[in-house]
């Protein structure tokens, strides 16, 4: 894959224009995703021919910051970017794999001379960097994030979070990790699964996507209720629908 682009180096500057990137030497910066999301956006690529997935990325573009080390962080669009990994790994239309997978990537700066705690507290300080596991614990230190996008492990409160907006539950907002800070609130007051309460399953391992459409709606429907109540004031994108 080639979008014409001249290749991101560690001397790329920020400047309106873009580069190109390959997904392996992306650097998340949290530690988590919402799976279902991501294997819903991997279905959608994975049928997309060449030409309709060069432009599918050239219009979504990667923002990274270069630093500590002259590595690649992302931060924003994890989810697309593990969601492309996923595709690179198996069969696609497009006939991308992980050596050639490629992302379009904007510079929002180039902090090469940033190293260890000069570097993770100017991300801190931009909130671009989310210092909480999948299952919301934390904060960790930086040392504990994936050194790769194919190791995002699964949060299903965040999948549940993208179900509920994609349900109008709330609005899509650009504040710093929103769809994490639902995650949390819904994290707090639901179960996903009963067989969590019989030590049947674990909390990693639930996929909305996998149960019943009985069983799923149920569940969207709860947390679509959650999110218009007064409990959720405050959160970005709330709409407080239902009162």
């Amino acid at each position: 894959m080639d979008f014409n682009y001249d290749d991101c180096t560690s001397r790329a500057q920020r400047g309106g224009r873009l580069y190109q990137l390959r997904v392996a030497d992306l650097h998340p910066t949290q530690c988590g995703v919402g799976l279902d999301e991501v294997n819903a956006k991997a279905d959608s690529m994975r049928k997309k021919s060449k030409e309709e997935l060069t432009a599918y990325l050239i219009t979504h573009p990667v923002p990274i910051v270069i630093g500590n080390g002259d590595k690649f962080y992302l931060t924003d669009h994890h989810h697309l970017a593990r969601a492309l990994w996923e595709v690179a790994s198996g069969k696609n239309e497009a006939g991308i794999d992980e050596s050639n997978a490629r992302v379009a990537v904007e510079v929002l700066y180039n902090w090469s001379v940033l190293k260890d705690y000069s570097f993770w507290k100017a991300m801190h300080d931009n909130s671009w960097v989310y210092l909480f596991d999948h299952m919301g614990g934390g904060p960790l230190p930086p040392d504990a994030l994936p050194k790769h996008i194919k190791d995002l492990r699964n949060d299903p409160y965040r999948g549940l979070a993208w179900y509920v907006r994609t349900a109008f539950g709330y609005d899509k907002m650009p504040a710093d990790f929103a769809e994490f800070q639902w995650a949390q609130f819904f994290r707090m007051r639901m179960i996903l699964d009963n067989r969590l309460l019989r030590n049947q399953i674990e909390d990693t391992d639930i996929l909305l996507a996998k149960m019943s459409d009985e069983d799923r709606q149920a569940i969207i429907d709860e947390a679509v209720h959650l999110a218009s109540s007064s409990a959720a004031a405050g959160l970005p994108g709330y709409v407080g629908r239902g009162g």
